[in-house]
């Protein structure tokens, strides 16, 4: 198959490198504003599976490597890391199906739009914390999302998919049928060995309330705030989600330039407003002194937490950003990103560091098999192309400061351009099943991207 042919066949759009549109579609194709280096020579924007399947077909019959994208969220831009790049964000059915409490969803549909409809109908779902963000990428990473200690890692609701494989073929994935597809696509990420184009999801209940509180600290109380979080979340019920953020403080605080505070959040996803009190009440009963404010339990329905997330991540910036799990002290955690925080490069970055219950749900087996008591993740925010290897260094630094604490790092917010890291997304064990199922399902190596992504503009690790 040719060009002509793929564009006479396809219902959506083929543009190629020499195409007027194709830059600026590739820009647009990555929501973060620091851009790949290298660029697709052929951009599909999928109408249907078909045109999936024509397009997996055409890389194949031409030796060129393939790659979907959903939302582009990927801080790496890994998206782009192919000869052809299949968009599937059009792709974006959502079909509940309410006696079964089961939902056949498109890669394309969003956090936001998924939580709301689900609410609509009294379900709910492990969605993650950007409202933007696709089911694609997302489930395909493992899923780390809102009430994930209840509710479980996002993966491990998928019950089922639909995958175009690497020679076009559709296949129907299952627990009963090709079960060993269901096991990489939870949690392989970019090394999954297909397209997704039609996720069948298990849903829960809604919770009837959603609650939050929080205390801001001063840096000078981090190892407090990290004692007492330990000591309180050893005995917390898994629906409660509690966070340390560290940011700069907002300004209509009027603090010197490059003050920072400690926000420790806690949102329980409860049954009733009596419970998410009575939860939240004996979480902060012993929480230390010298908060310089508290705000008292307040309801945070997914669009208001959805509201409240968006604010730190604004579009059109330069993102990078890094992850990792630990069973190491979370006291630690925090002291070492407070350590670090007040030499950061841009005061837009921030950091995060949430810490679960020992009574949180655990995964099973899949390709997603790291995982801690506590998540910290990095968020490095700047402007302009020129302070790049400033905050790239920054963010290493910081997590090398961090690492002889990790037990790994989260596929879907990881610095997949740093080479030679101690810490990895999979298990040996895993890492080594899944290079036998990619050698098994994709011999040829059509969705093994090229090399040379966002690297090219940054510091070597």
């Amino acid at each position: 198959m040719d060009y002509a042919l793929l564009k006479r066949r396809i219902r959506g759009a083929a543009i190629e490198v020499f195409d007027p549109e194709h830059r600026s579609l590739c820009e647009d194709l990555i929501w973060n504003g620091r851009k790949p280096a290298l660029k697709p020579r052929y951009v599909v924007r999928a109408a249907c599976v078909e045109d999936v399947q024509l397009a997996v077909r055409f890389a194949a019959a031409n030796g060129l490597t393939a790659s979907p994208r959903g939302g582009g969220h990927h801080f790496t831009g890994i998206a782009l890391n192919a000869d052809v790049v299949i968009d599937v964000g059009g792709l974006d059915h959502l079909h509940v199906d309410l006696p079964s409490a089961t939902a056949a969803l498109g890669p394309g549909v969003t956090n936001t739009r998924l939580a709301a409809a689900l609410d609509r109908q009294g379900l709910a779902f492990p969605v993650g914390h950007c409202a933007t963000v696709p089911l694609s990428g997302y489930l395909l990473g493992g899923g780390v999302g809102w009430n994930s200690g209840e509710w479980g890692i996002a993966c491990f609701s998928v019950i089922g998919a639909d995958v175009v494989m690497a020679d076009g073929e559709l296949v129907h994935v299952a627990e009963d049928n090709h079960p060993d597809i269901l096991w990489a696509l939870r949690g392989a990420g970019p090394e999954f060995f297909g397209i997704v184009v039609n996720y069948r999801v298990r849903l829960q209940p809604a919770p009837k309330a959603i609650m939050t509180s929080v205390r801001v600290y001063p840096p000078s109380e981090a190892r407090k705030v990290g004692e007492w979080a330990e000591l309180a979340m050893a005995c917390a019920p898994a629906h409660l989600e509690f966070t340390v953020k560290i940011s700069a403080p907002p300004p209509e605080a009027n603090a010197p330039a490059g003050a920072f505070v400690l926000a420790a959040i806690a949102t329980v996803f409860s049954k009733s407003e009596r419970d998410a009190h009575q939860v939240l009440d004996a979480f902060f009963a012993k929480a230390p002194d010298g908060a310089v404010q508290s705000v008292d339990v307040m309801p945070t329905p997914f669009g208001a937490l959805y509201d409240l997330t968006s604010v730190s991540t604004p579009k059109g910036k330069r993102y990078a950003v890094d992850t990792l799990w630990s069973d190491g002290s979370f006291s630690e955690i925090l002291t070492t990103l407070a350590a670090h925080y007040g030499a950061r490069p841009s005061l837009d970055s921030f950091a995060l560091a949430a810490l679960y219950s020992p009574l949180a749900n655990r995964p099973g087996d899949a390709a997603f098999s790291r995982i801690g008591k506590a998540f910290a993740s990095v968020y490095t925010i700047w402007d302009g192309e020129g302070d790049d290897e400033a905050n790239m260094s920054w963010l290493r630094q910081t997590m090398t400061a961090l690492e002889p604490l990790s037990t790994g790092t989260y596929v879907g917010e990881s610095d997949l351009e740093r080479s030679g890291r101690p810490v990895t997304p999979h298990s040996p064990s895993a890492a080594l099943k899944l290079a036998t199922l990619k050698a098994r399902h994709d011999p040829q190596g059509l969705f093994q991207p090229r090399t040379g992504t966002l690297a090219a503009h940054s510091p070597a690790a």
